[in-house]
């Protein structure tokens, strides 16, 4: 581990990681104020375990990783890039609670034994296979948190959400951030890309009927 890996550790109980410390590629990150509320969506306790669909860097999983610290996270994406990018920052904040898997997250997710939280950051096409999947996994009271950029992913993510009897408190925010920039004497406000956020909970057979 180079010095610039050892300095990145974060020793604070709070989320949303500035962006700055997580090494960084041409994969798509989750910007920090997007991150803090992921996690707080989860609702995570110290042994959940966790599955990051579509993981990019690996920031989100960081996160809950440090959160779960007695559980584990499984960060899934099927690019290379994405995945090494994941390695290297597990090292720098080194979380030994973090397992990196490459491949497709609806196939991957069969192959986990248990889980009781998932984020859907990416699926890669297979929005509504992966919410089947998830949505029949997830033990009573699991959580299931999708983040989109564009319309046609919200969408696609909330229709498959209704129409799955499994899944219940539906909730959808659309959260604008819009970051300070320094322009001489002046502070200027740069808006970042819009994020849906789309959370939902498995219910049990007190719901039922």
């Amino acid at each position: 581990m180079d010095k610039k890996e050892m300095d990145k550790k974060w020793s604070f109980k709070t989320s949303g990681i500035p962006d700055g410390y997580f090494i960084r590629g041409k994969v798509p990150m989750t910007k920090e104020e997007i991150r803090a509320i992921v996690i707080s969506k989860l609702r995570l306790e110290e042994n959940s375990v966790v599955v990051d669909v579509g993981a990019g860097t690996g920031s989100i999983s960081i996160e809950a990783a440090l959160v779960a610290n007695k559980g584990m996270v499984y960060a899934i994406d099927h690019k290379e890039e994405a995945t090494q990018l994941q390695e290297a920052n597990k090292r720098a904040f080194q979380v030994d609670n973090l397992h990196i898997l490459r491949g497709r997250g609806r196939e991957i997710i069969k192959t986990l034994q248990n889980f009781d939280r998932v984020i859907i950051g990416g699926s890669g096409g297979e929005m509504e296979e992966i919410i089947t999947e998830v949505a029949y996994r997830l033990p009573t009271d699991g959580r299931l948190v999708i983040t989109t950029v564009t319309l046609e992913s919200l969408s696609k993510g909330l229709e498959a959400l209704k129409k799955n009897e499994l899944l219940k408190e539906i909730e959808v925010v659309t959260v604008a951030v819009s970051k300070g920039r320094n322009a001489g004497r002046y502070t200027l406000m740069e808006a970042q890309n819009p994020i849906n956020i789309i959370s939902a909970t498995k219910g049990g057979m007190e719901d039922e009927g």
